[in-house]
């Protein structure tokens, strides 16, 4: 046994030694002695060196107690089940990656695109498409007003709305756009910057439908709670958190703007869902149709000072509510949209008139898309109640599935509902 430790201890020495080699570090080496390895540095390379060549192999050193060594002539080590050289095929250091080409990890997840991303689905992309088509039949026209937020009356509108979303232009999301632009001066633009106390002010219980949804931008993690806040102060409880990764491959690089005392890159953004009333899916089908697109959007970063967000996030929220009177706050010229009304200091025209907007919707259920038959035999459904489950499900602890517990029958809710909706 002591020979056995004794012989594991000299190999773990020569490759330490080894290891230092292949860092450059040769200075601080002692002399060979006879019993180490003639290998010549520059043989193998170690990724996790910032100066490591990027083609070069890695070495990986994997401890298995119990397991034999086994060791060539001594002129280098081989892969074994304990001392592994890792290839390229088998090497995923995408954070590693990053640094040396400036290629952000999830340039690299497949399948991103929307007309691609459900090839294997035949079903969902089926229901995809009669959606939209139905959407794009009952939108109402793109309809906009220029007006000033701080002061504007939101109930002057005229109707209650079903789902609204907020884009407010935040210190977070404004400081990058001012430093690219070189208009730095927070005296001359603290007018246009809002900060989350501005943001709770806005009017967005008194214009939101018992049943309805806020979408609120709150880029990143910093942010969430402030965004919690406001929901609660509006009367929603928060219910679903949507994610923007950005990607960079038409320009990979290391980004020119960094938050201050900021560690990493930012590369994604927070929009939270909030909701307001009680909407179960298995009983609201008129309302929602749940679980037809991902809580994660991945597109291309957009270009330098531009603040828009992703058009994807408008296609999930029509998917998922039914109703039609959608509310779109701090749009702009290039945001505006068929079947939204968007509000915002930054749009250039406007075309609202209360009377005409509020005839879209003056008809029975004309508030709501409706729904074929094609689309509901489609759709996600929640699964069959089993006798006795009625009004079980919704309790918060560590649930079995099909019983109570914050997971229910499955997921964190009611009956397959995520967030108490789904």
């Amino acid at each position: 046994m002591d020979h056995r430790l004794q012989e594991m201890k000299q190999r773990s020495k020569r490759r330490r030694h080894l290891l230092k080699k292949q860092f450059g570090d040769i200075k601080s080496q002692t002399s060979e002695t006879d019993d180490e390895p003639k290998t010549a540095a520059g043989d193998l390379a170690v990724e996790i060196s910032p100066v490591a060549p990027l083609k070069r192999r890695a070495i990986e050193l994997i401890y298995d107690d119990g397991s034999k060594i086994e060791e060539d002539d001594g002129e280098d080590y081989k892969e074994t089940p304990s001392f592994q050289l890792t290839t390229p095929a088998s090497r995923n250091d995408y954070s590693q990656n990053f640094v040396d080409t400036g290629q952000r990890p999830q340039n690299f997840i497949r399948d991103i695109d929307a007309n691609e991303r459900f090839e294997e689905y035949p079903k969902l992309k089926e229901l995809i498409r009669l959606k939209d088509d139905l959407i794009s039949q009952t939108n109402i026209p793109p309809t906009y007003l220029h007006a000033d937020l701080r002061t504007f009356d939101l109930t002057a509108l005229g109707t209650e709305f079903d789902v609204v979303m907020i884009e407010a232009p935040l210190k977070e999301f404004t400081r990058e756009f001012q430093q690219l632009s070189g208009s730095g001066n927070e005296e001359s633009s603290k007018d246009s910057i809002w900060d989350w106390k501005d943001v709770q002010k806005l009017q967005i219980s008194e214009i939101t439908a018992n049943r309805s949804f806020v979408f609120i931008w709150c880029g990143s993690v910093d942010s969430l709670e402030n965004a919690r806040d406001c929901l609660y102060r509006w009367g929603f409880r928060r219910s679903e958190d949507i994610c923007w990764v950005k990607t960079n491959k038409a320009k990979p690089g290391h980004d020119k703007f960094l938050d201050p005392n900021a560690i990493f890159q930012r590369t994604k953004e927070h929009c939270l869902m909030g909701i307001k009333g009680t909407v179960r899916r298995s009983v609201d089908f008129d309302f929602i149709h749940a679980n037809v697109d991902l809580d994660v959007i991945i597109t291309e970063e957009p270009p330098d000072g531009s603040l828009d967000k992703p058009e994807e996030i408008f296609r999930i929220i029509e998917h998922f509510c039914l109703g039609r009177r959608r509310l779109h706050l701090f749009g702009n010229d290039s945001t505006t949209r068929p079947g939204w009304l968007t509000v915002g200091p930054k749009l250039t025209r406007s075309n609202f008139d209360q009377r005409t907007f509020t005839g879209y919707f003056d008809k029975p259920d004309d508030w709501l898309t409706g729904c074929s038959d094609e689309i509901e035999a489609l759709r996600p459904k929640s699964p069959p109640m089993k006798p006795g489950e009625e009004g079980q499900g919704r309790g918060r602890g560590r649930g079995m599935r099909g019983s109570m517990g914050r997971g229910g029958v499955r997921g964190r809710g009611f009956s397959n509902y995520r967030g108490g909706y789904t």
